[in-house]
């Protein structure tokens, strides 16, 4: 018995550590208007204003509405309305040299302004649309991807 909860366990420290991951902090909603929803590991929870966010979320804004994200870099993301975003890949460790910022924007208008993530690793950053990818250097973006 004794060696089957051990390969239980064992088996179940990846699930484990995916977990872990997923639920750390990454950002906030700072600004909200109308609805949006947040969906998380198969689950859509309401958005709300100091909602937090965290790596692999996905936002979608309603019909009005928009919502304004603040990751913990200090990157600012507008999402405008009948929007859609996820939040593919996160990282801002400075003490570990630990940088990576990687954005899925699926359809609506977007509004991103860079943090310190592109300030300190510039090649750090990538903005995935239906169409491109973008390395992003600069500081401010706009984006509309129609249906």
């Amino acid at each position: 018995m004794k060696i089957i909860s051990r390969w239980f366990f064992i088996a179940l420290l990846p699930i484990a550590s995916a977990f872990a991951e997923s639920s750390e902090t990454v950002g906030h909603i700072q600004t909200l208007q109308g609805q949006a929803f947040i969906q998380r590991a198969g689950t859509t929870l309401p958005a709300a204003i100091g909602a937090e966010l965290r790596k692999s979320d996905q936002i979608r804004t309603g019909k009005p509405a928009a919502v304004g994200i603040v990751l913990t870099d200090d990157t600012t993301i507008s999402l405008g309305s009948n929007s859609e975003l996820s939040l593919s890949d996160y990282a801002f460790e400075p003490k570990q040299s630990k940088f990576a910022l990687s954005l899925k924007m699926i359809k609506g208008t977007f509004s991103y302004i860079t943090g310190q993530i592109v300030k300190l690793s510039p090649d750090s950053a990538r903005i995935q649309t239906p169409d491109a990818t973008i390395a992003v250097r600069g500081t401010k973006l706009l984006v509309e991807i129609k249906d």
